[in-house]
């Protein structure tokens, strides 16, 4: 009986329909003592089926079965062994066929190298390459297509092309398996060379070369071939398919998606649970979840594979309640269940619940990776949590787990983010690689903290490593030519972004050099910069106007970048506070009571100022003048502590900055019960002397609260540093980062 002609015979075999029925079978003949061999080898045969057996079982009856001598029964082990996603086992079991002193037939080796391309094993293939020459099987048809298809796994051209040369009848899989290894290591013109040249060719080939232009990102030409496919009558087959469908999720195409799914329907080809994955996960990247769902729910067995798809799907669009509820219905959740969900979560700023899943996954078996840590980097990052970070730091080490150039960008990003700009250029000095996101990070961080020399520096260093700068790289390096005033530099950086790096300037920007040229007081430059823009000017852009205009106290312009605010953020509240500050500050209280009256009718509330500081472990918010916090007290007599020793040390309040119609004493007591300062009070009675005082806050630090706090760094000799809504300020020893420059 040749193998080829019967590769499953327990399909054939009525006996053997249920896998009940097979175990029955064996024991009738065990009682009976009667062991057939063409009924063990059919009972062997449907046991390793992965469709209908049991792998376990049936590897259990081999290795009962006393000298087992029959070339038949390794053959079908080793081949059920692949077929069951243990390829190294079918190696082993080739290697003790071999101790045994056992020929091996030419559909030994075939199954060999089949699982040699599994298992990612070229050296055993090799050898067994050899060991099939010294057998005499060179010019066997069947074993060279399985060489072929090995080589082209891993990528060996070279040695593919010359066990097709010594074919002396090539097949169509041959010649496929050719036009496949072509394509893999980048030469598809090649491969399409070697593909119109084949005499004959059917669904497989056309399938690969489909392929190997959408792998080569040549989606277009892998288009045009699957339209000729279908032009010459060949039909394409769910694997065809299934190579459609991950070129349209990688490239969102929607559209194309949604044709290839109707086709399948409409031609009836069979829905099995590699193509509805497929399906599932080509709707979930084309963010359109409702339909993957709906393929979902269709599925008559929900695998893995499609709940993690699902779950990708609904965090992308946002509906994180939705994924979290399959999540939680899921009986088993793998790695990639568990990260895609507190990626979910911290992409949706729900940071305490992505960290609760981060110790769910710990009590369970699975090995958090460089994922699981990005994630949760990007979380404490967000949430200013330097203590979490550092946590998450020493499990990295602890674990080994690989500081790629990826997870070392997010590491240096939350110190930065943290206020720790000097661990963070640590970090990116340890890193072995750096791409142009690493170095966007560190020159971004040090636009934030107030460096904007050193963040240049390092701009000068990547374009001497040979890194081409992006167009976020230039919103860093532009960022820190405004943060230190440096308008030659910026003005010279924004002409290079397009005469040396060819990229052409985005709103964001035309946003930093206005936000340059405004905080310089050219604030004339600034409104003829945006007059000139290719584009329509967004909201950030009037915004750094006005509050350019605000610090130089330019009435008129003011006016005029409010009102295109508010034709674009009507509901914005900054808008009318700076607008009625400006007012107030010049003595123009009646175009400041309007303001607060246009304000008033339009119900638009002023932001409240918010300040949080965490300690041992909790975050601590202040809002001015609250008194709800458990140790108000406390913080209260610090302040006024705070206060005196101020005075002494020459503090004068800048009292002009509460604009309320109270006498001096009040608004001095105003001023010391600003969030930042409750904030700093608290900070001085419940951390150590030698630790830095961190502070978030949602709103810019007022001039009052800015002076104040460089005497109590200096008083109180504490670093104390805040990050407000644009930058950090350092204070220590009297002076700020900034240099009173923000």
């Amino acid at each position: 009986m040749l193998y080829s002609c019967r590769p499953n015979p327990a399909a054939h075999c009525p006996i053997f329909s249920h896998l009940k029925q097979c175990t029955q079978f064996h024991a009738q003949m065990i009682v009976n003592g009667v062991l057939f061999p063409s009924s063990l080898a059919n009972l062997l045969a449907f046991l390793v089926d992965p469709d209908h057996g049991d792998y376990s079982y049936g590897l259990l009856l081999f290795r009962q079965v006393q000298n087992a001598s029959s070339t038949y029964l390794w053959n079908t082990i080793i081949r059920g062994s692949s077929r069951n996603g243990r390829p190294t086992t079918s190696i082993d079991l080739y290697g003790e066929l071999r101790v045994k002193g056992l020929r091996p037939d030419s559909h030994t080796f075939s199954f060999l190298f089949k699982a040699c391309a599994l298992a990612l094993d070229l050296q055993f293939g090799k050898r067994g390459h050899g060991e099939a020459i010294r057998f005499g099987f060179e010019s066997d048809t069947f074993i060279a297509d399985s060489l072929i298809h090995m080589y082209s796994v891993f990528g060996r051209l070279d040695d593919a092309k010359r066990v097709f040369d010594g074919m002396v009848a090539k097949s169509v899989a041959s010649w496929t398996s050719l036009v496949g290894v072509y394509a893999k290591v980048g030469l598809v013109d090649d491969a399409r060379r070697l593909f119109d040249e084949m005499p004959e060719r059917n669904v497989v080939s056309w399938t690969t070369m489909i392929r190997g232009y959408s792998e080569c990102n040549r989606e277009m030409e892998a288009m045009f071939c699957f339209r000729e496919m279908m032009s010459v009558g060949v039909k394409p087959d769910s694997v065809a398919l299934l190579s459609l469908l991950r070129m349209c999720a990688r490239l969102q195409n929607l559209d194309l998606g949604k044709w290839v799914h109707q086709f399948a329907y409409k031609e009836g080809i069979e829905m099995n649970d590699r193509l509805a994955v497929s399906v599932i996960d080509m709707y979930s990247k084309c963010e359109d979840v409702y339909s993957a769902r709906r393929v979902f729910n269709d599925m008559p067995r929900k695998n893995l594979v499609a709940c993690n798809s699902i779950i990708d799907g609904y965090c992308k669009e946002g509906k994180v309640e939705d994924a979290r509820l399959l999540f939680d219905q899921m009986p088993t959740k793998d790695l990639i269940s568990f990260n895609s969900m507190i990626a979910g979560h911290v992409q949706s700023g729900q940071y305490k619940e992505a960290w609760t899943l981060f110790c769910d996954l710990r009590v369970t078996n699975l090995k958090p990776d460089s994922y699981t840590m990005v994630s949760l980097l990007s979380a404490c990052a967000n949430m200013g949590a330097l203590d979490a970070g550092k946590i998450i730091h020493s499990f990295i080490i602890v674990n080994l787990i690989e500081t790629d150039v990826f997870l070392g960008t997010s590491l240096l990003d939350m110190y930065a983010k943290c206020g720790r700009i000097h661990e963070a250029m640590l970090v990116f000095g340890s890193m072995t690689q750096k791409d142009v996101l690493a170095w966007t990070a560190i020159i971004s961080g040090l636009a934030m903290h107030g460096r904007p020399k050193t963040a240049l520096d390092h701009f000068a260093k990547m374009q001497r490593a040979g890194i081409k700068p992006n167009d976020i790289t230039l919103v860093g390096v532009l960022t820190a030519c405004s943060h230190g005033g440096l308008v030659e530099e910026g003005r010279l950086h924004f002409k290079q972004m397009q005469d040396t790096y060819l990229l052409t300037p985005k709103v964001e920007h035309y946003g930093c050099m206005v936000d340059l040229l405004g905080r310089a007081g050219r604030l004339k430059e600034a409104e003829e910069l945006i007059t000139s823009m290719p584009m329509e000017p967004d909201a950030i852009i009037w915004a750094s106007l006005l509050a350019a205009c605000r610090t130089h106290n330019n009435v008129f312009l003011a006016e005029m970048a409010a009102k295109k605010l508010l034709d674009l953020e009507p509901h914005k509240d900054a808008i009318y506070v700076i607008l009625y500050n400006i007012y107030a500050s010049m003595g123009k209280w009646y175009d400041a009571s309007k303001t607060r009256e246009r304000m008033e009718n339009a119900g638009i509330k002023k932001e409240c100022g918010r300040s949080s500081i965490m300690v041992h472990g909790g975050v601590h918010e202040f809002i001015a003048g609250d008194k709800t916090h458990p140790r108000f007290e406390q913080i209260q007599a610090m302040i006024s502590e705070i206060s005196r020793q101020l005075m002494v040390a020459g503090y004068v309040p800048i009292t002009s900055d509460v604009l309320l119609d109270i006498d001096d004493e009040e608004k001095e007591h105003a001023l010391f019960f600003h969030s930042e300062k409750m904030a700093v009070a608290f900070g001085l009675i419940s951390l150590p002397a030698n630790v830095p005082i961190h502070i978030m806050k949602n709103l810019r630090v007022c001039r009052d609260c800015h002076s104040a706090l460089k005497s109590i760094a200096k008083v109180y000799n504490r670093e104390i540093i805040i990050r407000d809504r644009s930058r950090f300020h350092h204070f220590r020893g009297g002076l700020c980062s900034c240099n009173d420059y923000w």
